[in-house]
């Protein structure tokens, strides 16, 4: 069978005209690319993963990374901000050679199907959903008579007589520890080049994972169209099998588990917590959480069994915003869930998002009241980006202005703006908002410890610093570039 490539864009985040550094990106690589390719070459298909993040590549180098492993099919993983870069790399392929076959899978194609294949003729189909038993399925087909023949196949959205068709959506696999274990072989440079985010871990080397899907809440941000809202998860000793896996091949250290629902079953998370101490697995490891889903004693099993870190999506420091944005959680039930985990010895991250739909200066100042009320040892403030696939990406015209630019969709630009605001104020707001929380000068200190701690981390944040000195000095050289590329557009 010839080879597949598997690939994950170049994700490019911009703030301001300025891209964020290369040493500061999260690079981790994609669980589920990982898992798909171990699903094709137990298929005796002989698939190959390029993390074009990972890797620092640009498009112009993806592009040449792909056609160097001469593929006959070319699978892209696209987030709503990647798939731009998706689209100019598959559009790159078929112009080399129209007989590749290109596929686009992830949540953006999922939640906009027919939109995606329809408007980008440089993609033949779409996986929607979970991709591991459809790309098998598909692939026979299309081996069989093309990809222009996929309709009794489940799960894709593709194009006949230039007219994109949608299948009916596959039922979620049931048994996730059915599947075989995760390729991290094929990721060139693992783990050593693969850098998680800035100060989320004890130790080094990193890898992540996804231990569960589907969500059964309902927060109108969330796109769930991919996984749906049924949960499902490996089983503990699956887990803790590829720890073992990764901590003896690779010297795993730490682990990400970045599922939005880690600690949702109590009775799995305390066999995870039990299989770990029983293996006695040498590493520590952080997590995502609800803070109504974690209690006293939940939260000593899991500092017991290396837990590090909790990441709590507090959103808001409101009730009124909490409640318009289907959240589910009481500020009473984050101050206790927070101030519990702060006891236990965990470290506690707040994740929060600015520019909700009824969003006021009053909501910010409660949001950010919170955040240096509560013992976070650090937090994140995203910009709330309503993805296509919420709740928010259709009703938001109710509530302000979006702008429908896919590149911007990166939770790093107020491509939303509520009524009352305009994009720049919100920006002041954003960048206040963060200086009273870490100019505090106990909160100063403490991460200045930290980052004093974790050299690597410190070495990254310098570079990064000489990266935007770079930028700032070349600006003058880039405005007169484009003055007078502008002047020659207008001459023609």
């Amino acid at each position: 069978m010839s080879t597949i490539c598997l690939v994950n864009p170049p994700f490019a985040v911009w703030d301001e005209g300025m891209p964020l550094p290369k040493t500061l990106e999260n690079t981790t690589p994609s669980f589920g690319l990982c898992c798909l390719a171990a699903v094709l070459r137990a298929s005796g298909h002989s698939p190959r993963i390029i993390e074009a993040g990972a890797l620092q590549l640009s498009v112009k180098d993806a592009i040449a990374y792909i056609l160097r492993e001469r593929p006959g099919i070319v699978g892209f993983r696209a987030s709503t901000a990647s798939f731009n870069n998706a689209a100019l790399l598959a559009k790159a392929v078929k112009a080399h050679d129209p007989g590749i076959v290109t596929v686009i899978g992830g949540p953006h194609v999922t939640a906009l199907p027919t939109e995606t294949i329809n408007d980008y003729h440089e993609f033949d189909f779409g996986v929607v959903g979970e991709g591991e038993e459809t790309i098998i399925e598909a692939l026979a087909a299309v081996d069989r008579a093309g990809p222009g023949t996929l309709g009794d196949v489940a799960g894709v959205v593709y194009r006949k007589d230039g007219v994109a068709r949608l299948t009916p959506r596959r039922p979620y696999i049931k048994d996730l520890d059915a599947l075989p274990m995760p390729a991290w072989d094929l990721l060139e440079g693992f783990p050593e080049r693969y850098q998680p985010p800035l100060l989320s871990y004890k130790a080094l080397p990193v890898a992540s994972m996804v231990t569960s899907r589907g969500c059964p809440f309902q927060c109108t941000f969330c796109d769930r169209s991919v996984f749906g809202n049924r949960y499902r998860g490996y089983s503990a000793e699956y887990i803790c099998r590829m720890l073992e896996h990764l901590v003896s091949r690779y010297g795993i250290r730490h682990m990400l588990f970045y599922d939005d629902l880690f600690a949702a079953s109590k009775t799995r998370l305390a066999a995870i917590c039990n299989t770990i101490m029983e293996k006695r697995l040498d590493l520590s490891w952080s997590c995502d959480a609800k803070v109504n889903a974690v209690t006293p004693g939940v939260l000593a099993l899991m500092k017991k069994a290396g837990c590090w870190e909790i990441a709590f999506g507090i959103e808001s420091g409101s009730q009124k915003i909490l409640d318009l944005v289907s959240k589910g959680i009481t500020i009473k039930e984050i101050e206790e869930g927070v101030s519990a985990t702060h006891r236990a010895g965990i470290k506690v991250k707040g994740l929060f998002m600015m520019g909700h739909p009824g969003e006021t200066r009053d909501t910010i100042k409660d949001t950010v009241d919170l955040a240096c009320r509560l013992p976070f040892d650090h937090i994140n403030i995203s910009k709330l980006t309503p993805y296509p696939g919420s709740e928010i990406y259709r009703d938001a015209h109710k509530y302000g202005k979006l702008d429908p630019d896919w590149r911007r969709m990166s939770a790093m630009n107020f491509v939303f703006v509520p009524h009352g605001f305009t994009e720049a104020e919100l920006e002041v707001e954003y960048k206040r908002a963060l200086a009273r929380f870490y100019r505090r000068p106990a909160k100063a200190v403490e991460l200045l410890a930290a980052l004093m701690r974790d050299r690597a981390g410190l070495k990254r944040l310098l570079a990064a610093q000489n990266d935007f000195l770079r930028y700032q000095a070349m600006r003058p050289v880039r405005r007169l570039c484009g003055m007078l590329g502008a002047r020659g557009a207008q001459g023609k």
